[in-house]
C-alpha cells in the first residue's frame, strides 16, 4: 500500500512556548483522548518527551504500542514513528508555528495498513475518516483547554 498523508492545523490563542509544553506533557495525553476510547499512557508519564524516547500506549481506536520521538525541536516540532503497533507504517509529525498573538499547530499523519489492496479499500472506506475524526479531536480539545486556561490566568500564564 502507498502511504497515505492527512495533514490537519488549528490556531490555538496561546503562546508557542505553552502550548508546545502542553501537547508535549504525557500527564496531557488522556485529556485529549476520543470519547469511548480511553487511551493509557504506560510509560512513566513524568518521562519528559526529547528524541528517542518510546513512549507505550494502550486503548485508544488504533490500538498503538509503542511510538518513538524520532524528531524533538522545542517549541517547533517533534515527530512519533510507530515501532510497534497495529499499523505497517505510521508516523505523527507535529509543527508549531508562532502566529499572530497565538500558535498554528500542523498536524501531519502518515501511515501505510497491512493487507495491501485490502488495506487501501478499508483506508477509503472508514480509517481516513477516523484519522481525521482522531487528530481533530485531539486539536479541537487542546485548544478547548488552553484558551480556557489562557483566560483564567490571562496571556502567556
Amino acid at each position: 500500500m502507498t502511504p497515505v498523508r492527512r495533514q490537519h492545523q488549528i490556531y490555538i490563542e496561546r503562546p508557542i512556548e505553552v502550548v508546545f509544553e502542553f501537547v508535549t506533557d504525557l500527564k496531557h495525553h488522556t485529556r485529549l483522548a476520543l470519547p469511548g476510547q480511553p487511551e493509557e499512557v504506560l510509560t512513566q508519564r513524568t518521562t519528559p518527551l526529547d528524541e528517542g524516547v518510546c513512549i507505550t500506549y494502550d486503548g485508544g481506536p488504533f490500538k498503538f504500542r509503542t511510538l518513538e520521538v524520532s524528531e524533538f525541536r522545542r517549541p517547533h516540532a517533534f515527530v512519533e514513528m510507530q515501532i510497534e503497533g497495529g499499523f505497517a507504517a505510521w508516523s505523527h509529525r507535529r509543527r508549531l508555528a508562532a502566529f499572530q498573538d497565538g500558535t498554528l499547530i500542523t498536524d501531519i499523519i502518515e501511515y501505510e495498513l497491512h493487507a495491501g489492496a485490502l488495506g487501501a479499500l478499508a483506508d477509503k472506506m472508514w480509517m481516513g475518516r477516523a484519522v481525521d475524526e482522531w487528530i481533530r479531536h485531539r486539536q479541537n480539545e487542546a485548544k478547548r483547554i488552553l484558551e480556557r486556561i489562557g483566560r483564567i490566568k490571562g496571556p502567556g500564564k
